[in-house]
């Protein structure tokens, strides 16, 4: 018997390629965006960061003069089998955001979105 698998996410998450810079440590290091949502993102970076990491993240919005800046715990983080250089898929979940931000990220989704259908 098969099994309907539903949507746990609350937050639509569109699937985009921006700059993204993520602080594990207190340097930024360069990753690679693979989806965002208002809740999170999931991008693809070259370390390992252990779960409940606090990150810093700047995204580089194309409707933005200056990159946005927010805050996030690490929620998952897995390793990509077969990519050379290693690379992990990490799952970060937003834990700070002023509301003008949330506000533009989500025009952004939803633009995205509109884009995409």
């Amino acid at each position: 018997m098969s099994k309907v698998q539903t949507e746990r996410r609350r937050a639509q998450r569109a699937s985009v390629s921006i700059p993204l810079q993520l602080s594990p440590h207190k340097d930024a290091l360069q990753a690679s965006l693979v989806n965002i949502s208002t809740s999170g993102l999931c991008c693809q970076f070259g370390e390992a960061i252990s779960e409940m990491t606090l990150v810093g993240v700047d995204l580089e919005l194309p409707d933005a003069k200056d990159p946005v800046h927010v805050q996030g715990a690490v929620v998952r983080c897995s390793k990509l089998r077969s990519v050379s250089p290693p690379t992990y898929e990490i799952g970060i979940f937003f834990t700070d955001m002023p509301n003008e931000t949330r506000h533009r990220i989500d025009h952004f989704v939803a633009g995205n979105l509109e884009a995409s259908e």
